[in-house]
């Protein structure tokens, strides 16, 4: 049977749903803490781009060398976060509570800027994660990012948003949510930003060409195989 080939596309898709649902796992494990979330989900999203492109390398190896390298400022920047999500919510829970002509209006603005918040906390994480950058910079990046291509930023809260919501409401689900929940969707992330970020970084690498990774020449005889069935 040729499906069951371990170069068959069926093998490929088996092997990278086995490897989100590792990354899935170690995440949970990882976030447990509370205070390591940070670093834990900034791991979770450098290790979905590299599936994402397909150069994961090993997800235990990969994770944790994402987690020691970013940990310090992932942590700083998840207590940020913390406090940021904490002030959105409680304005919004404010907005609810408020009487009167307009207050429709008001709690439409709250609850659009309590999301925008919360695509933003989202998209700082990949930028940490493939960027260096100082805490305040990675910030302003996210930020920026998040504007740059707000639709797909959109579809990424939708995404992070329906798995807790499903397993909330359908109780047979939650296996499912378990094990995909969250790198689940930072997959389905990673596929939305890859071209913002691979033009960031094709443009870095125009400027610093002594900076640019080599590439293997099969690689690159594969990749052009590649684009030519697409077009």
């Amino acid at each position: 049977m040729k499906f069951l080939n371990p170069d068959s596309k069926f093998m490929a898709v088996l092997n990278k749903i086995s490897d989100v649902m590792i990354l899935n796992l170690i995440t949970l494990v990882m976030c447990v803490p509370i205070i390591t979330a940070g670093a834990a989900l900034t791991a979770k999203d450098y290790m979905c781009y590299k599936l994402v492109k397909n150069e994961e390398g090993g997800i235990l190896k990969g994770f944790f060398h994402s987690f020691k390298q970013n940990f310090k400022q992932a942590t700083i920047i998840w207590l940020v976060m913390m406090v940021v999500m904490g002030i959105a919510g409680f304005d919004m829970l404010f907005a609810y509570g408020l009487e009167g002509e307009g207050t429709g209006i008001v709690r439409a603005i709250m609850m659009a800027a309590g999301f925008f918040v919360f695509i933003a906390c989202i998209m700082i994480f990949p930028v940490l994660a493939r960027f260096d950058n100082t805490i305040k910079g990675t910030i302003k990046s996210g930020i920026h990012m998040t504007v740059a291509i707000l639709p797909r930023a959109v579809l990424m809260g939708i995404l992070y948003i329906i798995p807790p919501v499903v397993g909330l409401f359908w109780f047979a689900s939650v296996p499912v949510v378990f094990l995909f929940g969250i790198a689940g969707p930072g997959y389905l992330s990673a596929m939305l930003y890859r071209s913002a970020f691979e033009k960031i970084e094709n443009r870095y690498y125009e400027e610093h060409p002594e900076e640019a990774p080599e590439i293997d020449p099969v690689e690159e005889a594969m990749q052009r195989a590649i684009n030519v069935d697409r077009k």
